[in-house]
């Protein structure tokens, strides 16, 4: 199958159905009133990542993927149906941008992953949605609403842990056969490999990682010479290049030290950010160069490209050095995911705390006590939660208290007010009591 990693695509979301406007009409029933049902919805366009597709091929030759619209309501009540939705299933690591702003609209990580592209115009009102205690016969209605449409750009990135970097015929399909059950195509003349290649390299139970080859450059690349630079996007999301170096041309008048300096000028040209990426350098086809020759040629090897990075010596065809080789990269690989998590956890974790050093030497930060990196805000917060906390306890206290109080007071002023009617009773004047016996009643 030819492999694609480029393509411009026309979606285009349904338009939403228009309401309707009727009314019942039925025997013995004069004044049904209004049963306009609404429009249905249009057609909505996801992507979804599906991880058993590696090319975008099918949007190569089918550019145009417009969904349906919605059904016009209808009388009796009836709504009408929604367009059926469109999903797009595209490879992991595809890059969705908007084709007349270059803005990127999302990034097709996960496998399985879906996301809505377009959104289907909503359906119309019937005239039923109008209906009111004063309006009982209302002939409004509204057409559907316009569904979503776009010009995309579809990029594909493959994912991978790690990059294979040389110039043609260096051995990367070799070296990635060597080591995983990829099988590109391998043949003694240039760019044998015209589009990029994934193999999974396992060093043990459940232990493995992804390895990308991709075509060879050469010295003018930017330019547009060989393939130019038409696949180097596939390892940008790598985490460290290995720059495959042959020892053993078949000219010899090829410098190895001038071809890879050339090959470190033409990532510079493309992406400064993924010639800065980490790079181990990888001798290849050592088992062509006599045995009392090899220490030679790698130590001129290295003095005059003034090398300094991690150097592994191999030979992908006899598989010499391949084991060690795929046991370093995969510490590697496995101590940046720990520090990933370990960014997650700490507070204020840095990149200048814990430098990755060479994968000889790999270390892992000890993380310090959390509390110790709690912010003096946030322990000021708590402080004053836990005195809240206290408050609250002793508030039931304090009222009972309280309502003892005014218990007493209340005792206290009923008596005041007894005191007080006695002794305004003893002050009073004695009542006139009249004679019975005295004749003026009689």
């Amino acid at each position: 199958m030819r492999f694609v990693d480029e393509a411009t695509i026309e979606v285009a979301a349904g338009d939403g159905g228009s309401g309707a406007a009727s009314f019942r009409r039925e025997k013995f029933i004069p004044f049904g009133g209004p049963d306009g049902g609404d429009g249905g919805r249009g057609g909505h366009i996801y992507v979804q990542a599906d991880r058993n597709i590696n090319t975008l091929i099918d949007y190569r030759y089918a550019r145009k993927h417009f969904a349906r619209n919605g059904e016009q309501g209808r009388g009796a009540d009836c709504f009408g149906a929604a367009g059926p939705d469109i999903t797009l299933r595209m490879p992991v690591g595809t890059i969705i941008r908007n084709f007349e702003t270059g803005e990127v609209i999302k990034e097709m990580i996960e496998h399985g992953e879906i996301y809505l592209l377009c959104k289907g115009g909503d359906g119309g009102f019937g005239n039923l949605r109008f209906k009111t205690a004063t309006n009982r016969a209302p002939k409004k209605k509204t057409p559907g609403w316009p569904g979503e449409s776009l010009k995309i750009k579809l990029e594909l990135r493959v994912l991978a842990d790690v990059g294979l970097l040389g110039m043609p015929n260096a051995g990367k399909s070799t070296l990635i056969t060597a080591v995983s059950n990829a099988r590109p195509k391998i043949a003694d003349y240039p760019f044998t490999t015209l589009h990029p290649n994934l193999g999974v390299v396992r060093v043990g139970p459940e232990k493995s990682f992804v390895m990308a080859d991709i075509p060879g450059l050469i010295e003018g690349a930017s330019e547009g010479a060989g393939l130019g630079h038409l696949f180097l996007r596939h390892l940008q999301r790598t985490r460290v290049l290995l720059h495959v170096v042959d020892m053993a041309p078949f000219d010899d008048e090829v410098d190895p030290v001038k071809q890879a300096k050339a090959i470190v000028n033409e990532l510079k040209k493309y992406d400064k950010a993924l010639a800065d990426k980490p790079r181990w350098m990888v001798l290849n086809k050592l088992d062509v160069v006599p045995p009392e020759e090899r220490a030679q040629r790698v130590a001129d090897f290295i003095k005059r490209y003034k090398w300094k990075g991690p150097v592994f010596e191999i030979s992908a065809l006899s598989h010499e050095g391949c084991e060690h080789l795929a046991l370093k990269i995969y510490e590697f690989v496995a101590s940046l995911q720990e520090h990933h998590e370990d960014r997650d956890i700490r507070f204020d974790f840095t990149e200048e705390d814990a430098p990755l050093s060479l994968p000889t030497a790999l270390t892992v930060m000890d993380l310090p006590d959390l509390e110790s990196l709690v912010p003096a805000k946030k322990v000021s917060a708590k402080k004053a939660a836990a005195k809240k906390a206290t408050a609250a306890k002793k508030a039931p206290a304090n009222k009972v208290a309280a309502k003892k109080v005014a218990a007493k007071k209340v005792v206290a002023k009923k008596a005041a007010a007894k005191k007080a009617s006695a002794k305004k009773t003893a002050e009073a004047p004695e009542a006139y009591v009249p004679d019975v016996d005295d004749p003026r009643f009689r």
